[in-house]
């Protein structure tokens, strides 16, 4: 049986979707359910009905609008968030131009301002002479205009910037003492040299702080400036010191030291100088300075000065004038530089800006454009998914029932064919021809796999079948070695082949049930709930841990002949349940109560149960059986479970599991009425009649009475000479001795409730014999040689034993319920574990009884009994009761 469930949707209205779902476990499907619809009738056509059911038209914008929404959002964020970034550094690039600007440059021009004061205070010190005195006034007037220039630049800074200038402030608060000192020439050259050189350097401080950034490029420029700055300063120092000392022609050893450390940390500088951080122009400019003639003077003077004593070297006097021409360019170099970085970081604060502005521009485009192919592109669309949802709504319609057809066994087409006359490539196309095709994959996996699971099945069914042909003559072959021998030990070992060889048979009716064929094993006749308790509790491997017990006291109640088999299998696979998963010491207890629809079998062990998850599932497998799929029974399948959901959903028995009080599991198994009649035994009833019509009751050589029910065997049929009769009023009572011969014992196992809860009844008063029965041959039984039989004891008459002898596997059966030995090879009439008699040997019974008690009544009349008990006519072979009785 195939189930698909299939969902075909058109993309409507932007909430529409196409699903395919395909399901093949559900409850007792009966025909193929297809559920194809289209949701949402598309905006645009004219159909009243969809304009009706569609959605708001909204939900269509969303559906086309999203997929722009979701990009220009992200593209907004993301440029949003690039512009702030470089709208911050646009910023602070500015910030670095207006620095430099307005704190750096001015700061430079003070520091060459006092660089030249120093030096004209060093050479006026040194000689008192008007031009020096003049020299030193204008470079004093120098300094106050740069002073004046710059002061305040450096009050919008940063604090880092304003604690350097607040430093520098305070050294030049004390400019004006300074000076008075030094005209008052109470202030000792060393001491004016230090105080310069202590207030320039932290101008040079001031600058540094200045012309600090985080962009790179204007961090390295602003580096190489800071060292330019400082090499001028270095000349600047021994300028001074050398300047200062030439009037005299000598220089203190200090100052020679001073010298020389200048002059060290001078070239450092420039080792340290990257020329090409440098604007372009002060680069180049610096390039050629150093290059020069004057240069190099300065580099020789300084050398040799360094080296000398306390006097000074011929070449000292070309220092001044070599000094007047390289100073000036330096610090016009470091001005020109602070300019230069300036300009750089206003060029580049201005280029982001521009920048920023076209992205913003460019990306505004960019959104406007996507919006317009948007709306076009729905526009587009719309058209196209209306022709598609027209095509999907055809195939709806066509679809089921092309597989309710598949589902009957019909033969049909493929599946619908493809529009002709369209041959376009684009997505919407292919899309259609996809749905196309899957209508006609569809159809063709439907018939595919009915056909192959109907081979598969077949061959299955087939395979069983074939199996069970085989387990049925062996089961023959069993009872034929059953009925030759006699060795105790060797019948043990044939009854437990024989017990095996029925759970073999078992376990390939469970190969056909699984399959869906019905098993070999049909009856017509209702059989007692005895016999087919019995026969259930047999088919198990651990029978005798099995104690039937309550049955109901009404023993003529019988399982319809239709439902013994199935029945006999159901009970029989949840008491092996029941075995298998409870200790080897424990039992399984089996009863039945009469209830109001029916009748209710309890199997219940002692294991140690099920989890409650574990019950509800397989009580949900029982009471709805999926298909043969080993997926829907889990990791852990329980095909035993599944057997028995299979045949009670047959027969509409219901099976639940619940848990035991004693810890294990309980099974709750309740037979509907309409499975349940009364037995009656048409066999029995009319031997008892003609026994009775002949005044005598057949007899056996263990003086076994005719039972009622018909589960002893008939008497008189296993032996060949006269027992005792029972005595009428004491009831036979049945062994309490185990039996472990391999098969089921009658009250070990509890294959039979106590006789005192149903007693047999007894038989009535026969005739006494003296001869044997009729249609037997003397020896032939298992009983006394002809003649021989013993006699009762004078004065007490002879009873029947309280206890019953012990069963033996098949010897209380009569030859008209055997087969035949010459069709032993091919089949097997009734089934042996049930007890049920065919119509073929119900008929040769009949034959044979009647002709047995006609011969009986005419050797009573004639006398003809012979001087040694035996009937001297010899049997007739062509007789089919003569080898029968």
């Amino acid at each position: 049986m195939i189930l698909i469930r299939c969902s075909l949707v058109a993309v409507v209205d932007g909430q529409s979707t196409s699903q395919a779902d395909t399901s093949d476990t559900e409850h007792r499907p009966t025909e193929p359910v297809i559920h194809c619809r289209t949701r949402n009738q598309m905006p645009g056509t004219r159909d009243r009905r969809s304009r009706r059911r569609s959605a708001p038209r909204r939900s269509l914008r969303f559906s086309f609008v999203l997929p722009f929404v979701v990009p220009a959002l992200c593209l907004t964020g993301l440029w949003g968030h690039t512009a702030a970034g470089l709208l911050d550094e646009r910023v602070q690039l500015q910030t670095d131009a207006d620095r430099d600007s307005a704190v750096a440059r001015p700061a430079q021009s003070v520091l060459t301002a006092l660089q030249n004061e120093r030096r004209a205070t060093a050479v006026w010190q040194a000689k008192h002479s008007r031009a020096a005195r003049a020299a030193l006034d204008a470079a004093r007037r120098e300094t106050d205009a740069a002073l004046t220039a710059s002061s305040g630049s450096a009050a919008s800074g940063g604090s880092a910037l304003r604690r350097r200038a607040t430093s520098l402030d305070e050294a030049l608060a004390a400019l004006p003492e300074q000076r008075d000192a030094i005209d008052g020439r109470t202030l000792s050259t060393a001491d004016a040299f230090q105080y310069f050189t202590d207030t320039i350097g932290r101008g040079v401080l001031l600058v540094t702080a200045a012309v600090r950034s985080d962009d790179g490029s204007l961090a390295h420029g602003g580096s190489a400036t800071v060292s330019l700055v400082q090499i001028t300063e270095m000349l600047s120092r021994q300028d001074a010191l050398l300047s200062g000392a030439l009037p005299s022609g000598g220089m203190s050893s200090a100052d020679r030291t001073r010298f020389g450390q200048y002059l060290a940390l001078r070239r450092e500088f420039g080792a340290t100088l990257t020329v090409g951080d440098l604007p372009a122009g002060t680069a180049a400019a610096y390039a050629r300075l150093t290059d020069g003639r004057r240069w190099t003077t300065l580099r020789d003077v300084g050398d040799s000065v360094t080296g000398a004593g306390t006097g000074l070297p011929g070449t000292a006097s070309a220092w001044p004038d070599a000094a007047d021409a390289v100073l000036p360019d330096l610090q016009a170099l470091g001005s020109d530089s602070l300019r230069g970085l300036a300009g750089d970081a206003s060029d580049r604060a201005d280029d982001l800006l521009l920048g920023i502005l076209v992205g913003t521009a460019a990306t505004l485009a960019a959104l406007t454009g996507g919006a317009v192919l948007a709306l076009r592109a729905r526009r587009a669309t719309l058209g196209r998914v209306s022709e598609l949802q027209s095509r999907t709504e055809d195939l709806t319609r066509t679809l089921p029932q092309l597989l309710a057809r598949i589902e009957r066994g019909e033969r049909v087409d493929a599946g619908p064919p493809a529009p002709q006359g369209r041959h376009s490539t684009d997505e919407l196309e292919r899309l259609a021809r996809a749905i196309d095709g899957l209508g006609r994959v569809a159809t063709d996996t439907a018939m595919h796999q009915s056909l192959g699971r109907e081979g598969t099945e077949k061959v299955f069914a087939q395979l069983i079948r074939r199996t069970q042909i085989l387990v049925h003559r062996l089961i023959s072959l069993l009872d034929d070695l059953e009925r030759k021998h006699e060795d105790s030990d060797l019948l043990k070992d044939i009854f437990k082949v024989d017990h095996l060889a029925t759970r073999v048979r078992r376990h390939a009716e469970n190969l056909m049930i699984l399959s869906g064929s019905l098993p070999g094993r049909r009856l017509t006749a209702p059989v007692s709930l005895t016999d087919v308790m019995r026969s259930a509790v047999a088919e198990t491997e651990q029978y005798t841990r099995v104690k039937v017990k309550n049955l109901p006291a009404d023993r003529r109640l019988a399982v319809a002949g239709r439902a013994v088999a199935d029945v006999t299998h159901l009970l029989a696979e949840l008491i092996e349940n029941g075995t298998s998963f409870s200790p080897p010491d424990t039992q399984v207890s089996v009863s039945a109560t009469k209830v109001a629809k029916g009748l209710a079998v309890h199997v219940e062990d002692q294991g140690l149960g099920m989890p409650a998850e574990k019950i509800a599932q397989a009580n949900e497998l029982l009471a709805h059986p999926p298909r043969v799929d080993m997926t829907a029974l889990g990791e852990d399948p329980r095909l035993g479970h599944f057997v028995v959901a299979r045949l009670a959903d047959r027969h509409g028995i219901k099976v639940e599991l619940r848990e035991s009080v004693y810890g294990g599991t309980l099974v709750v198994v309740v037979l509907p009425s309409a499975l349940l009649e009364e037995h009656r035994s048409p066999v029995l009833d009319q031997l008892t009649s003609a026994a009775a019509a002949a005044g005598h009751t057949l007899e056996t050589a263990a003086g076994q009475a005719l039972p009622g029910t018909g589960d002893q065997a008939l008497a008189g049929v296993a032996g060949g000479a006269a027992a005792p009769v029972a005595a009428a009023a004491e009831p036979l009572v049945h062994s309490r001795v185990p039996d472990h011969s391999g098969f089921p014992e009658y009250g070990g196992a509890g294959l039979l409730p106590p006789v005192s809860e149903h007693p047999v009844p007894p038989p009535p008063d026969p005739a006494p014999r003296t001869g044997p029965p009729p249609g037997r041959e003397p020896g032939r039984g298992q009983g006394a040689p002809a003649g021989q039989a013993p006699a009762p004891e004078a004065g007490r008459p002879p009873t029947t034993p309280r206890v019953l002898p012990q069963r033996t596997r098949g010897a209380s059966l009569a030859q008209q319920l055997r087969r035949e030995a010459a069709q032993a090879q091919g089949r097997r009439e009734g089934e042996r574990d049930q007890g049920v008699i065919s119509p073929d040997a119900s008929a040769r019974a009949m034959i044979a009884i009647q002709q047995g008690l006609e011969r009986a009544r005419t050797s009573r009349t004639d006398g003809t009994d012979g001087a040694d008990g035996a009937d001297t006519r010899p049997a007739d072979p062509r007789d089919p009761g003569a080898n029968q009785l």
